[in-house]
């Protein structure tokens, strides 16, 4: 690991991944619970652009899942939450988003709510008519911005560890001398911030290969999605979903965390939050058996009737 980055450092990368498969093995066992060894058929659909976009889909069910994960990360975050949701009688569809996982990378510009139109492309190719949509960390928004302009299809968005806030708006400054650092040394960056990501005692080969993973993305497009974030109208997304939103977010502990502000947020949209203790950024590696309760209690709450 590099030296320990400085306070300004750590505070707005750590609200920046709040806000592809590699070669690398597959994740290591994570909050007691293996994860499943074997990954679904991997299937390609293409962008807008021609982006191809890959994706895949397990289980059945007239409700699909579709779990959109964080900046640097791919769909093996949901490893091991695949199972689970299948079990509990949903499809789950998990896909990397361009410059991510085995996603394409040749597009002209890159944006967090551009995002939104893949995931639909995605949903399109699938013919699915009822969808929620489980976002980590950037995927918040970007399931918000998929609500807004799909809010038909989408009934209710579950995010992890994100949408803390809707009123903050990231300092333009301070993203961009982030982005500076990243563009100089990626590498240094990820290994300076990532662990900040975690509490004390975490596993080291998780918080490792989390890095490994966003080492792996596309470094133009990532870095180019970070000066996006302070761009962001986070209280528009909000109120453009029109659907409910619930989080299940790290509580924060000895100064690690972002506090959710829930009254703020439900200003904008129908929104509850269930905070975990005793994880980081990562509660679906971190405390896996947990997590997937509390995400299997979310979907019944959203999809209650149907």
């Amino acid at each position: 690991m590099s030296a320990q980055p400085s306070r300004p450092l750590t505070a707005i990368a750590l609200l920046l991944l709040t806000g592809g498969c590699s070669d690398e093995p597959a994740a290591p066992t994570a909050g007691g619970a293996g994860l499943p060894a074997t990954a679904g058929e991997a299937r390609v659909v293409r962008a807008a652009d021609g982006v191809p976009i890959v994706y895949e889909v397990h289980g059945q069910g007239d409700m699909s899942v579709v779990f959109v994960h964080c900046w640097g990360c791919n769909r093996e975050f949901w490893r091991g939450q695949i199972e689970p949701v299948v079990a509990a009688g949903y499809r789950a569809v998990a896909l990397d988003l361009p410059g991510h996982g085995d996603s394409g990378a040749d597009r002209a510009s890159w944006s967090v709510t551009s995002f939104a139109a893949d995931v639909q492309a995605v949903a399109d190719e699938l013919q699915l008519e009822r969808m929620v949509l489980v976002g980590h960390s950037m995927g918040g928004p970007v399931s918000l911005a998929v609500a807004g302009r799909d809010a038909g299809r989408v009934q209710g968005i579950i995010c992890v560890d994100t949408l803390h806030d809707a009123d903050f708006r990231m300092p333009e400054p301070m993203v961009n001398d982030l982005a500076n650092r990243m563009e100089a040394d990626y590498r240094g960056g990820l290994e300076d911030f990532v662990p900040q990501m975690f509490r004390p005692g975490a596993d080291p080969a998780v918080i490792e290969w989390v890095i490994e993973q966003a080492v792996a993305s596309d470094h133009p497009a990532t870095i180019a999605l970070m000066r996006d974030f302070p761009r962001l109208d986070m209280a528009g997304l909000f109120a453009e979903a029109g659907v409910p939103i619930r989080c299940i977010n790290a509580a924060p502990a000895d100064g690690q965390g972002m506090p959710t502000a829930t009254e703020t947020n439900r200003r904008y949209a129908d929104f509850d939050v269930q905070l975990m203790e005793g994880v980081g950024h990562y509660p679906q590696l971190e405390m896996t058996p947990e997590f997937n309760d509390r995400l299997v209690a979310a979907l019944a709450e959203l999809t209650r009737g149907d």
